[in-house]
């Protein structure tokens, strides 16, 4: 009796199987390095961006505060140079006892800039609280500040912003502080010195020249501002072991002589 047996096809040698693993393998791990750059450049999109909108969101701060700055004097409550003497009030004429004399300090208007720091008035403070009993003057003021990273222990530069909704008789400090950029190398502000006005000319144009710093109480400067001023800002390298980034932008302020009213 004859028995016949099925026919099975030929078999992978381990060969075969090991070369096939091999190439398999080769192919997974392109795959992942691929994707795993894909995720990583997101990441560093995301990051830029960020930071981009973050430098946007301050620098738009900056110029709305600085554009808004102004000056004012006694008329306003303030002096000509502000902070040196006091003034007299008005309720001491009719006050009970005429021989005591009711002194007050005055008001501080000016704007005083010294290297990374400024401090000045403005009319650029936004209400952003039910019922707040604030009006739209403040004095601002933006600084560097040495901070201690939590998480690197390194010590880092922060840009911060000073707001303060009420006046007093200095505008160095006082108000709320907080971070309006976490990590920054350099805050830089330069002003355009038009020189006193000549109406009818150009020549305050030709004459004009920026300078470092501005200070109201000084004669050279007091009783007006610059009339444009440049805001530079420099970010530590995003990624590392690149160049610094540089963000510089102008802006014009609305009012440069003093105000009396």
């Amino acid at each position: 009796m004859n028995t016949t047996y099925p026919k099975y096809g030929r078999g992978f040698t381990m060969v075969e199987v090991m070369v096939s693993m091999a190439i398999l393998t080769s192919i997974t791990v392109m795959t992942w390095a691929a994707i795993s750059s894909m995720f990583a450049s997101k990441d560093m999109l995301s990051a830029r961006a960020e930071r981009y909108q973050e430098v946007r969101v301050s620098l738009d701060r900056i110029g709305d505060d600085l554009s808004s700055a102004y000056l004012a004097g006694p008329a306003f409550g303030g002096d000509e140079i502000p902070g040196e003497t006091l003034v007299q009030s008005a309720d001491a004429e009719v006050d009970k006892d005429p021989t005591q004399n009711l002194l007050e300090e005055p008001l501080e208007y000016g704007f005083m800039a010294r290297g990374s720091e400024v401090n000045f008035t403005t009319f650029s403070h936004l209400r952003t609280q039910p019922n707040e009993k604030a009006s739209r003057h403040a004095e601002i003021g933006y600084f560097i500040r040495d901070v201690r990273d939590e998480e690197t222990g390194d010590l880092v530069k922060r840009l911060m912003r000073r707001e303060d909704t009420t006046p007093d008789a200095t505008i160095e400090s006082g108000g709320s502080i907080f971070t309006l950029l976490e990590d920054i190398e350099k805050f830089e502000l330069k002003y355009w010195d038009a020189g006193p006005t000549r109406l009818g000319t150009l020549e305050e144009v030709a004459e004009g020249r920026w300078v470092d710093s501005w200070d109201t109480t000084r004669r050279e400067t007091s009783g007006r501002l610059p009339t444009r001023i440049k805001i530079r800002l420099e970010l530590p390298p995003q990624p590392p072991n690149t160049s610094n980034e540089v963000f510089v932008t102008q802006v014009q302020l609305a009012t440069t002589e003093i105000l009396e009213f």
